[in-house]
C-alpha cells in the first residue's frame, strides 16, 4: 500500500521527533528471508575471505530465533550491504538531487568517474582529497576546506557536500591530525545462511590438451599477448598464460564450494538514536539535518533491497519471500512500517525541502575532481602497455 502525501508528512515528523529524542523511536528495523532463486536447497556461494581453519567462507555461531546456537554463514557482511545501499543511491542522484563528489579522469578518450559513494573512504578517500579542482587542490577549495575543517560537534560541511558519510560512517584518518574525525554507521545490514552445509566444487577447468600448468617458460617469449600475472621474475608458469587444468590437482575443492543452507535472513536496522548523535549548527538543522539523513537512508535500503530479489554475486543470486519494517520502540515494542521505493524517493524530496528551509541547500550539481599530475602519471603508466613493463621490469 502506497504511503499518500499527509501520511510522509506523518512519517516525516515522527522521524524528526525519534532523531531529536523527543519519542519513544529507537529505530526501523528491516527483516527479509530469501532462498535461491533455483529453490532450497541449492547451493549459493559466499563471498570469500583470507583462508582460516582450512576456508575462505566466513562462517560463525549465532542464536536461532529459537534460541538455540547454531552455525551460520555471511553471505552478504554489513560493508558489503551499506555499498549495496551507496550504488543504488548514487544510480538515482540527479533525481534526488543528492550532493556528490566526481573524481573524474580522460584517458585516451576514455573517461574513468569514480564518486563519493563509490570509493572506499568515502569523501575521505585518496582520490579525492589527493585531487585537483579548477588547478587548486582539492583541500585549499571552500568544500575542501570545510570537510578539513569539520568536527565531530559541527558537521555541517558534511551535511551539505556529502550526506552519505554520516548514515554509513568514516574515518578522517589521512589529514595527519592529533584528534581524527570517525563517524560511526548508523544503518547496517547483512545477509546470512542459516546452518550451513559445506559444498563442494563439482567440476574444474580441464586443459583439453592436458598441458602441464606449473611447465615454466621464458616471459619474454610471451610479452604482448596475454600473461595474466604480473611478475618480476624471467619465467613464467603455463598456468598463468592460461593454459593448464585449474585448480591444479591436490587443490582442496572445499574453500571454494558454496554452501546449502536452512534459510536466509537480512538482518538490517536505522538506528535513530546514532543519528540522534550527530550535531550540526543549531537545533533547526540538528532536526531538519538529521531527519534528511534518516530519509537517505531509508530510500538507499528501498532502493538497493525493495525489488523481487537481489543478485549477490555469480551463484548467489536470490528472490525475496517476505520482508517487514517496523518501528522498534522503548521495551522493544514494535510498530509496523510500510514504505516503498517510490514513497522513499518523495520522503528524501520532502526532507530536501524542509532541509533548506533549515537553512541547508543541496546542491545537484556535483564537485568535478581530478587527479593531481603525480597521480595521472601513475595511472597512465599503470593502463597502458608502457607502465606494465616498467612495473615489471
Amino acid at each position: 500500500m502506497a504511503v499518500h502525501m499527509a501520511d510522509l508528512d506523518a512519517l516525516y515528523e515522527r522521524l524528526a521527533a525519534a532523531v531529536t529524542l523527543q519519542s519513544d523511536d529507537a529505530a526501523i528495523r528491516i527483516r527479509a528471508e530469501y532462498e535461491p532463486q533455483a529453490g532450497p536447497g541449492a547451493k549459493v556461494f559466499p563471498p570469500t575471505y583470507m583462508e582460516s581453519n582450512g576456508t575462505r567462507y566466513h562462517f560463525e555461531r549465532r542464536w536461532s530465533p529459537e534460541g538455540t546456537p547454531v552455525e551460520v554463514v555471511v553471505l552478504d557482511s554489513y560493508q558489503s550491504q551499506a555499498n549495496r545501499c551507496e550504488a543504488a543511491l548514487d544510480r538515482v542522484a540527479d533525481r534526488l538531487r543528492l550532493p556528490r563528489i566526481l573524481w573524474r579522469f580522460e584517458l585516451d578518450g576514455n573517461v574513468l568517474e569514480l564518486s563519493n559513494l563509490s570509493v572506499p573512504h568515502r569523501s575521505r578517500d585518496a582520490y579525492i582529497i589527493h585531487g585537483i579542482v579548477g588547478g587548486k587542490k582539492f583541500g585549499e577549495t571552500e568544500v575542501g576546506k570545510a570537510l578539513n575543517d569539520a568536527t565531530d560537534s559541527s558537521l555541517d560541511a558534511y551535511l551539505a557536500f556529502s550526506p552519505t558519510d554520516l548514515i554509513y560512517g568514516f574515518w578522517d584518518s589521512w589529514q595527519g591530525k592529533r584528534t581524527q574525525l570517525r563517524i560511526a554507521r548508523s544503518y547496517t545490514s547483512e545477509m546470512i545462511g542459516w546452518q550451513p552445509e559445506r559444498g563442494r566444487r563439482a567440476a574444474i577447468k580441464i586443459d583439453p590438451l592436458v598441458l602441464p600448468a606449473e611447465y615454466e617458460v621464458n616471459r619474454s617469449d610471451w610479452q604482448g599477448i596475454g600473461e595474466s600475472k604480473k611478475s618480476k621474475s624471467q619465467v613464467t608458469t603455463l598456468s598463468n598464460l592460461g593454459y593448464g587444468t585449474n585448480p591444479k590437482a591436490g587443490t582442496p575443492q572445499d574453500e571454494f564450494g558454496g554452501v546449502a543452507v536452512r534459510s536466509i535472513s537480512r538482518l538490517g536496522v536505522l538506528s535513530l538514536t546514532g543519528l540522534a548523535r550527530l550535531r550540526f549548527r543549531d537545533e533547526a538543522v540538528n532536526r531538519a539535518g538529521r531527519t534528511a539523513l534518516a530519509a537517505l537512508a531509508l530510500a538507499g535500503d528501498r532502493l538497493a533491497f525493495g525489488g523481487a530479489g537481489i543478485h549477490l554475486r555469480s551463484g548467489s543470486d536470490l528472490v525475496l519471500r517476505n520482508e517487514s519494517l517496523e518501528w522498534v520502540q522503548r521495551g522493544a515494542r514494535t510498530e509496523p512500517l510500510e514504505l516503498s521505493r517510490d514513497d522513499a524517493v518523495q520522503l528524501v524530496d520532502l526532507a530536501r525541502e524542509r532541509l533548506a528551509a533549515a537553512g541547508v541547500a543541496w546542491q545537484a550539481e556535483p564537485v568535478v575532481v581530478s587527479p593531481s599530475g603525480p597521480l595521472a602519471e601513475v595511472i597512465r603508466n599503470v593502463l597502458t602497455a608502457r607502465g606494465l613493463d616498467d612495473a615489471e621490469g
